[in-house]
């Protein structure tokens, strides 16, 4: 599950503000099931309950300080994956049902947050919050962002209009056996014009088995204007023999960082330097006995065969 954080305690801390009920009050059925998965070490679990708590009861709360513990003991965002909280998601949508105003939006709010592809959770958060005379469009712009392919898209894109998207097409100089796009993979092979995107930036994934390859490339998308994520890669093969070697590329994105392409496949998928320059490449024999420097032209999409 990948929801922004920023925009869910945004948008809940000013709901929040104007509940006629206390947030703790209307938040306390999760204290115990956070306090549980907090305590069984399950962050997966842990953290879309604590988003829910600490954007519903305020950045100076000790959920939020709990969140921000637990978000730090996941390590690296872009590996963090949580676990839709659908059961206690579904609570907050039938306790929204008994409020009104403001109240019923936090509720929503916070089902959202615990389970964001809930069904109809997105609609009935947007019909709330029209209802409480509160804009909606930040809303549709962090759902698109987050998840431009998921079952939410189509609704959040009408919502938005198409004066406020940007286009964002994808191309590859090889196949990737899958692409992602901001953790989320791609359904299908994208139309020739491209899909129609929330402005943002987007962190794409070329990934490719057979190459031992993932190559990361990112978009920036402005409203009303198109962008383009290119996965220009080339294979290098090695060839090395009589004696056995190994190869080491430099890498196009940190000049003079080299790259030993390892020895588990003699064909592995490497990328491209946008600028077209040559790179370093080094060989070595298994003995270290020999040892070769040389300077290669990758060009996109090329088969670049190595021997001594």
């Amino acid at each position: 599950m990948r929801v922004t954080l920023g925009l869910v305690v945004a948008m809940m801390t000013a709901s929040a503000a104007r509940a006629d009920t206390p947030p703790a009050d209307l938040s306390q059925f999760l204290v115990a099931p956070a306090a549980r998965a907090r305590k069984a070490k399950d962050t997966a679990r842990a953290i879309p309950l604590y988003r829910a708590l600490a954007a519903a009861r305020g950045p100076g709360s000790p959920e939020a300080a709990q969140l921000a513990e637990l978000l730090a003991s996941a390590g690296d965002p872009d590996k963090l994956a949580t676990v839709p909280d659908v059961t206690d998601a579904r609570t907050a949508v039938t306790a929204a049902k008994r409020h009104a105003g403001a109240d019923a939006v936090l509720l929503l709010q916070m089902a959202y947050a615990l389970a964001p592809e809930l069904p109809g959770v997105l609609r009935d958060l947007a019909a709330a919050l029209a209802a409480d005379h509160q804009d909606a469009s930040e809303l549709f712009r962090g759902e698109l962002l987050a998840r431009p392919f998921g079952g939410n898209a189509d609704y959040a894109r009408k919502q938005l209009g198409a004066s406020a998207l940007g286009t964002l097409t994808v191309g590859s100089a090889l196949p990737c056996t899958e692409i992602w796009i901001n953790r989320e993979k791609l359904p299908a092979k994208l139309p020739a014009g491209g899909v129609a995107v929330a402005p943002g930036t987007y962190k794409g994934l070329c990934f490719t088995p057979k190459y031992e390859m993932a190559l990361f490339e990112y978009a920036t998308v402005e409203a009303g204007h198109p962008a383009r994520m290119q996965f220009d890669w080339a294979i290098v093969v090695n060839q090395l023999a009589h004696p056995y070697g190994r190869i080491a590329v430099e890498n196009p994105k940190a000049p003079g960082v080299m790259i030993d392409l390892g020895i588990t496949s003699p064909e592995i998928g490497v990328a491209v330097s946008a600028d077209h320059r040559t790179l370093q490449m080094v060989l070595t024999d298994d003995s270290g006995q020999r040892r070769e420097a040389r300077t290669v032209q990758l060009d996109p999409g090329q088969r670049l065969v190595i021997q001594w």
